[in-house]
């Protein structure tokens, strides 16, 4: 093909492939660990439960005694804790880990992402559908005026995560993929709004509504990627990501084998 020829797009390629394989891979892994967070406490909890390609399922009656108060919370709270802790963790190791390869990179900033999406997203959901944390909110009898004004904050903190997540995007990339101290607008299509749009397309069909409008809830995060300018690198010594090598084949590889074996097991269903 002609086109590869040009280094420059070469280089594009690259990014866009290494990319869109993270964000999938970044995607299955956080939920992933999402149900399996939920399932451990609910097997905890006595409470049969099914992690599946469409989420977890509860087989416990809700009749049941064991759906006791405490049971309701901590299992609602389960999964958007560990989406807390799993985004900071990578987040500092994004920010203590100077050197990275592409697709060590990448992988990181999508995990982030999809993170704290699966936090202040699922809040927004839950609320909107009146499922989850809006019934938690109605166990705990927070009024109907807080719910709102907690809605509000989630979607502002997710806006702000996005500006975290920008400026450390900004301070690793290239200097030829930013313009006057911006990411360029093409390099935000090709390397993160695209990837984002093909993995709902690729995994649309096993998404739930409220999966859907969570994952929709993460242009949000997204956007503020677009107009965010290089912050000062006061105390941040993060080397600008390098070209793509060998390595970087080799945690594609583990990424595909990782989307197969997380695929397979949702498929078949996962208890404990």
């Amino acid at each position: 093909m002609a086109f590869l020829k040009n280094d420059r797009q070469k280089k594009w390629l690259s990014y866009f492939v290494v990319s869109f394989i993270s964000a999938l891979f970044a995607w299955y892994l956080e939920r992933f660990f999402s149900g399996l967070t939920t399932l451990y406490f609910s097997y905890d909890l006595n409470i049969k439960a099914v992690l599946s390609s469409e989420g977890i399922r509860f087989l416990t009656p809700v009749t049941s005694s064991a759906w006791t108060r405490d049971t309701l919370v901590t299992l609602n709270l389960a999964a958007p804790i560990m989406n807390l802790f799993l985004g900071l963790f990578m987040m500092a190791l994004y920010v203590f880990v100077p050197r990275k390869t592409m697709s060590m990179a990448l992988f990181m900033i999508w995990m982030m992402v999809f993170s704290f999406t699966g936090i202040f997203g699922s809040y927004v959901e839950n609320n909107v559908a009146h499922t989850g944390l809006y019934e938690l909110s109605k166990i705990m009898n927070i009024g109907v005026v807080f719910q709102i004004i907690f809605v509000v904050l989630s979607l502002y903190f997710l806006y702000i995560m996005g500006i975290a997540i920008g400026k450390l995007v900004m301070l690793t990339i290239p200097a030829s993929f930013k313009k006057e101290d911006k990411i360029m607008f093409s390099f935000f299509l090709l390397i993160f709004l695209v990837p984002w749009i093909l993995v709902l397309v690729i995994t649309l069909k096993g998404l739930s509504s409220s999966s859907l409008f969570t994952y929709l809830l993460g242009i949000v995060l997204l956007l503020p990627f677009n107009w965010m300018q290089e912050p000062e690198k006061k105390g941040i010594r993060l080397k600008p990501l390098p070209d793509y090598f060998s390595l970087d084949t080799f945690a594609l590889i583990v990424y595909l084998l990782g989307i197969f074996f997380i695929r397979a097991v949702l498929s078949s269903g996962m208890s404990l």
